[in-house]
């Protein structure tokens, strides 16, 4: 086998790695003088053709945490891919050696395949992965290199009726079931390689349930609460995005959570797909938060209706000040009477723009935090839909979805690709404390989304 000599210019020294559909090889480029490894994808095996769609796939594909391909060569025999070869063991084989990682390692792991998942999503024609797992991943001085896509497809063909071949216990539930696939698989996937990473086992080898894995070996609260979300059976309540998750990791290596440094200051927009959808309510509320994490929040009314000069003269002894009115604690000014007031106190300023619409559309996306309100009842699929029309450019908006139950908000997510979507748990009074355990989640995981 060593002196074999394959396409006039590779010297194949051994065997390194053989799976169900493949075989690799190492070799030497004679003239170069320099290591390959040769994917042989056989033409005899059922799922050749399905194979083949990794060189397709790999061919346009440039980030720092996927080997080079180098070239791709076809005879009667096979088709074979000519990549990097990379000196270093698997992500499994450098766990099983430490029984498992510290949380500092997990996460360094975990934000190098993030970026590299991320990426593939955001390429021209988006790839989903589907099966990643620590047999996947080479790890060569803490870098990661993720290898064989032979389950990867893009993600314009995921609806298509094709077989999926993941690894069971690593790959995400509906990719055996009859469900649309979309890039919360490969969220899955990130949840189990952490979960991996993390205790050393994957789930098939100690049963299949993965609730109540938040304290896993000790770990830190935080790491086990976006484990715990990524492995959700059901995706709607996984991380909407790979971007989200990633901000969660980020978020967790700080020892504090913070919005903004001292002295900054950050401007939010907040509009409605439709009247009467609550942005002003919402807009209290998340004034009534921030004032709670003692930064100074100004809430301008930045639409024609009115609330603030309604509310300061139906009220006798309001606190004003310049044009500024305060009434529960929030600092309250309309729009047209910011040009005179000092506004550069504030920590938070929250721009309520009412009704979205194209008269207003270009200062709402000048915000450097936006959210978007939209309702999911069938009456009001239409407004949503026109003001997604209006922002669809633009991946950077948070949706909430209000009035709507769990089952409700399941559904319409499913609509919604990959976008950072909350629900706003109810509650009449938007100057009152969050009171339970829906509540306190939903305003840190805004917070966390308004972070970046």
């Amino acid at each position: 086998m060593s002196q074999e000599i394959w396409f006039d210019k590779y010297r194949i020294i051994k065997l390194i790695g053989q799976g169900g559909t493949a075989e690799v090889y190492l070799a030497e480029h004679i003239k170069l003088n320099s290591y390959r490894a040769i994917k042989h994808i056989t033409k005899h095996h059922p799922l050749y053709k399905l194979q083949l769609k990794e060189a397709q796939i790999l061919k346009d594909l440039k980030h720092s945490c996927i080997p080079i391909v180098y070239d791709i060569e076809e005879d009667e025999d096979g088709s074979y891919i000519v990549e990097q070869y990379l000196e270093g063991i698997t992500l499994k084989e450098y766990v099983t050696e430490r029984n498992y990682l510290n949380d500092d390692i997990i996460i360094h792991f975990a934000l190098q395949i993030c970026d590299l998942i991320n990426y593939l999503h955001s390429v021209k024609r988006p790839i989903l992965y589907l099966d990643l797992k620590p047999d996947n991943i080479i790890v060569t001085d803490r870098t990661l290199k993720l290898v064989d896509f032979g389950s990867a497809m893009f993600r314009d063909e995921a609806d298509k009726n094709v077989e999926y071949y993941g690894t069971i216990g690593y790959a995400a539930p509906e990719l055996y079931g009859n469900e649309g696939l979309d890039e919360r698989c490969d969220v899955y996937g990130i949840g189990m390689l952490l979960y991996f990473m993390a205790t050393g086992k994957s789930i098939s080898t100690i049963g299949e349930k993965t609730e109540h894995i938040d304290f896993i070996n000790n770990r830190a609260k935080k790491l086990g609460k976006i484990i715990s979300r990524c492995l959700r059976f059901d995706p709607s309540q996984r991380y909407a995005s790979v971007s989200g998750l990633e901000r969660q990791l980020s978020a967790s290596m700080r020892k504090k959570k913070k919005l903004l440094n001292p002295g900054s200051s950050i401007e939010i927009g907040i509009a409605g797909a439709q009247s009467r959808i609550g942005t002003t309510h919402m807009s209290f509320r998340l004034c009534s938060y921030f004032n709670r994490q003692n930064l100074n929040c100004l809430y301008i009314e930045q639409n024609k209706s009115r609330c603030v000069w309604q509310a300061s003269n139906r009220y006798i002894g309001l606190n004003n000040d310049k044009d500024i009115t305060k009434m529960n604690g929030i600092s309250m000014i309309c729009a047209d009477n910011t040009q005179m007031a000092d506004i550069s106190e504030y920590n938070v300023v929250i721009k309520d723009y009412g009704c979205l619409n194209m008269n207003n559309k270009e200062q709402f996306l000048k915000a450097e935090i936006k959210i978007l309100l939209l309702g999911a009842k069938d009456w009001e699929l239409g407004y949503s839909e026109e003001a997604l029309e209006l922002v669809s450019e633009y991946k950077d908006i948070i949706f909430l979805f209000n009035f709507v139950n769990g089952r409700q908000f399941r559904q319409v997510i499913k609509s919604m690709m990959f976008r950072n979507c909350l629900r706003i748990p109810y509650e009449p009074d938007p100057f009152s404390r969050p009171k339970d355990k829906n509540s306190h989640e939903f305003f840190r995981e805004l917070a966390e989304l308004c972070s970046k």
